[in-house]
This record gives C-alpha cells, structure tokens and sequence, in this order.
C-alpha cells in the first residue's frame, strides 16, 4: 500500500497544513521549524489556490491542486515524520512554537518559572515571541527524539507522480 502521493516540487519554506492534520503542524513546527500555515478556518478554496506546499488527507482537494501537493494515505504518524525526513527536513535544526508557529527565543528558566508557576526541571528553556508560550527540554522532549528516531528507522512509499 502506498503511504503518501507527492505532485509538484515541494517548496518547504511554505507549507499549508489542511484543518485534519493538526498533529503534522505541530510536529513540522516543533521538530523542524518549518513555516507552517495551519488553522480550523483555512478552506479548500484557498488551499487549492495557494502558491504553497499543500499536505491534506482530502483525495478531492489533492486532485483539484495544480500546485505542490502531498496527498497522505496512511494512518502511521510515524510515517508522516518519515515522509518529511525523507523530503530533507532535517530534525531539531530549528524549532518553532508547535502551537502558532511563533519564533522560539531562548529565555532563563527562572524566567518560565515564574511565568508557568512551577518548577521547571530542565537547563534550558524557550519563549515565543508571537504568542508568550513557554517550552522546556521535558518528558516530552525524549518522546519526540523516539518519534525521530523511530521515523528515521521506517520505510514511507511515498509516490512521486510529478
């Protein structure tokens, strides 16, 4: 079974992620800094006229798109990973805020601690300079580098039909 269909050059300084795939935005924002686009709102109508990177699950609106388009067939998020390592993002070069896509700055964890209003158990931390978020190096932190490094192990048949 085919996991993913890719048409068009992928352009990954510009990426619109379709209103069913919240996670991948995260994960895309979050593991790779990419410049994700990504809201409940965005319509077909736009996404099928973006100059932009399209990934959608919408069969219709993957055959409707003239422009650059990835068409994900599988359930497997670990795969979603593998399909984006397999484009070249490369995976903890940059990071930006998973939930509005912000700019991460580093910032004393002192600082996010009394922003948060607990004890941060980690030596570094991060603030966005768009929405105010805090991040820190936590639990979480070593299941994302598992996700990685499991997508890094796994095979995506990703068809390329131009």
């Amino acid at each position: 079974m085919v996991d993913c269909l890719l048409k068009g050059n992928p352009h990954l300084d510009c990426i619109y992620v379709d209103s069913m795939l919240g996670w991948l935005a995260r994960m895309l924002r979050i593991l790779f800094g990419a410049p994700v686009v990504y809201s409940a709102e965005l319509k077909d109508a736009e996404l099928a006229e973006t100059e932009c990177f399209v990934v959608t699950r919408d069969k219709d609106l993957f055959r409707r798109r003239r422009g650059p388009t990835l068409l994900i067939a599988t359930d497997d998020h670990v795969k979603w990973v593998a399909a984006f390592l397999k484009m070249g993002l490369r995976p903890f070069a940059k990071s930006a805020c998973p939930v509005c896509g912000g700019t991460l700055v580093e910032v004393s964890c002192e600082e996010a601690e009394r922003a948060v209003g607990h004890k941060i158990r980690s030596h570094r931390c991060w603030r966005c300079v768009s929405c105010g978020r805090f991040y820190w190096v936590g639990s979480h932190w070593r299941g994302l580098r598992r996700l990685v490094e499991e997508a890094e192990k796994t095979t995506v048949d990703c068809l390329d039909i131009g």
